[in-house]
């Protein structure tokens, strides 16, 4: 027998103790068994935070791969866009310019020459203030063909604007073709160009024409050959002994590519012959699309530069002198009249009886060309010198014969002094003026000094 049984049966107090102590087992089993799952869900926890972070991880350096490839792909495109020039090139030999355009990783060449590409007249007239529109216009003529040739172009990239001029010479073609009244508007215009924007330069390459056309050559074949440039912009499309330079690369096809024809005037003949194997752009807002001397039908009255007043001793000369008419002279000096005197005779008036000029056709070169050969008006017009007469002797040319149509143009420049009867003149062969030819003017401040009456005429001729 057992003890248990020896002992006999367990109290109710002793069974009760038993169970409480089984109880307190199976609690603490319990308990123990929550401990440890809290434990594993901890690190269950830890090893998913753990692994959210290890994709997070992988999945920026996916990114930073991707970013870093985009990256490289621009920088990349940067550098095969660090270099780009542009030369183009102006034309008429007194007045060369040249232009430099640069970035600070991105340069442009522009050469400027007055008998090809120059400013828009209505520009140079505008003096400061056009000299700052044209570097305005120019820079984004510029920007724009740049982003139509290359759209990847660096938008952070700075542009220079660099223009060579012969100054003297360009000023005195403006004045002499009456785009300007004076050369001091070219100095504003100068001064304008310098002004608008710091990278601007506007400057005196001196006289010649090889001061410009060496900088042109010089600053294109650098251009061609350098390994970081993309672009030449070479405007001279009026000269074409460019030809011969654009010529020698024809054959190479990266170079040719690079090249951009800047077209001002027409295409000069050998120029033509080769344009199509090049990119064409023009930059209609800034440059005239005519040479300078092209097409110009301006009267004498439109901006002449005046003559100098006669002097003293010719008005005393012609007014000591008598009046002789045609027929009062020798037969070799009517002939002389005859054949060289534009159709004088007869005097025209206007309905209010005031003497008029009739109109004369002739070119503003022809004009200035005729002025500049300080011929003798009263020889050539008239047949006789009144100054030879009394004096002896003319400082004004009395050689050579001349044409119908030079005669007209030489009694233009003779209009240039005022007849000093006026309005009331009845001297069939007077050439002087009746009236000022410059229709522009009130008489208020007048440059060839006719008197305030001779201004502002009734023309029309009464029938």
């Amino acid at each position: 027998m057992s003890n248990a049984d020896s002992q006999g049966p367990l109290s109710l107090e002793e069974r009760w103790q038993m169970c409480k102590i089984q109880d307190d087992h199976k609690a603490s089993l319990i308990e123990d068994l929550f401990s440890h799952i809290a434990e594993l869900s901890d690190k269950l926890s830890e090893v998913k935070m753990e692994l959210k972070e290890k994709r997070m991880l992988v999945r920026s350096l996916f990114d930073t791969d991707d970013r870093i490839k985009y990256q490289i792909e621009k920088l990349q495109n940067e550098k095969a866009c660090c270099t780009t020039r542009f030369t183009s090139q102006k034309g008429t030999d007194p007045a060369r310019t040249n232009t430099v355009l640069q970035w600070s990783s991105l340069t442009a060449t522009f050469s400027d020459d007055l008998a090809n590409n120059q400013f828009l007249d209505d520009l140079i007239e505008q003096g400061l203030e056009g000299g700052k529109k044209a570097a305005s216009l120019l820079r984004l003529a510029v920007f724009d063909e740049l982003k139509a040739i290359d759209p990847c172009l660096p938008h952070h990239l700075q542009l220079a604007v660099r223009v060579y001029a012969n100054l003297k010479g360009l000023a005195k073609t403006y004045t002499e073709m009456g785009i300007i009244p004076d050369p001091s508007v070219l100095d504003d215009f100068v001064r304008g160009f310098n002004m608008w924007n710091a990278m601007c330069d506007f400057v005196d390459a001196g006289n010649g024409k090889e001061c410009t056309d060496e900088k042109l050559k010089a600053n294109f074949e650098s251009s061609v050959s350098d390994v970081h440039c993309r672009h030449v912009l070479f405007g001279g499309s009026a000269d074409s002994g460019y030809a011969r330079v654009l010529g020698s690369y024809l054959d190479n096809d990266e170079i040719r590519k690079k090249v951009v024809l800047l077209e001002g005037p027409p295409f000069a003949q050998e120029l033509a012959e080769i344009k199509d194997q090049f990119r064409v752009a023009s930059f209609n807002r800034v440059f005239r699309r005519q040479k300078l001397f092209n097409n110009i039908k301006r009267k004498v009255s439109y901006n002449i530069t005046p003559p100098l007043t006669p002097s003293p001793n010719y008005a005393s000369a012609a007014a000591r002198a008598p009046s002789v008419l045609a027929g009062d002279l020798p037969v070799r000096q009517q002939a002389m009249v005859d054949s060289r005197m534009p159709p004088l005779g007869q005097v025209l008036r206007n309905k209010a009886g005031q003497r008029i000029d009739p109109p004369l056709d002739f070119t503003h070169q022809e004009f200035i060309l005729m002025k500049n050969r300080k011929l003798c008006n009263s020889l050539h017009l008239l047949g006789r010198c009144p100054y030879r007469e009394a004096y002896g002797k003319c400082s004004h040319e009395h050689k050579g014969r001349l044409s119908p149509k030079e005669l007209q143009v030489l009694w233009a420049v003779a209009r240039q002094s005022h007849c000093h009867t006026g309005l009331s003149c009845t001297d069939p062969n007077c050439v002087s003026g009746h009236q000022c030819p410059r229709e522009s003017c009130n008489g208020a401040s007048c440059r060839l000094r006719f008197p305030l009456e001779l201004h502002n005429i009734d023309k029309r001729p009464t029938r």
